[in-house]
């Protein structure tokens, strides 16, 4: 009974923001790592390890080891801003209602070009050393084929 209570709750409180739900709820913890570690691991590691291992003067693990407490703070912290607000559209949602909707508009759009610019930078960087390892083959021939797999990843993934 509990447990048909607290769902009842979790609703009321998305309609007191006025949102209806409308989508299924399909993505657990585990579905996001293996998501993370699929999209990023197989390229941002190849094409940007010379970079970073040129500026940490081969203190690579240490940076890596930084980036990791900075990012469990971040997830931390949205998981919970995920509990206050449960509205999809994660940080236009956050932004919005917790300092103003302008702010929350302009948050929104930041992140959308991260989320575009990111991979599309990893997909160049990845292309080009590819074709270090391939000389010959055409950049654009890789950038297309690390797209394709991870469009194809992400459509299996999607559930409605």
């Amino acid at each position: 009974m509990s447990q048909q209570h607290s769902e009842l709750s979790a609703q009321q409180q998305l309609e007191a923001y006025g949102y209806k739900q409308e989508l299924k709820r399909s993505v657990s913890t585990t579905d996001l790592l293996v998501y993370g570690l699929v999209f990023m691991v197989p390229i941002a590691p190849w094409a940007i390890f010379g970079t970073v291992y040129n500026s940490s003067r081969g203190m690579v693990p240490l940076v890596y080891i930084v980036g990791l407490v900075a990012m469990i703070f971040t997830a931390l912290a949205y998981a919970q801003m995920a509990k206050s607000i449960p509205l999809a559209g994660s940080v236009f949602s956050y932004v919005g209602r917790g300092i103003h909707p302008t702010a929350g508009f302009f948050a929104g759009w930041a992140i959308l070009l991260d989320y575009l610019l990111v991979p599309t930078l990893l997909y160049v960087f990845a292309a080009e050393s590819m074709v270090g390892i391939f000389p010959g083959t055409p950049r654009w021939l890789w950038a297309l084929l690390f797209v394709a797999i991870n469009t194809v990843i992400n459509l299996l993934g999607v559930s409605s």
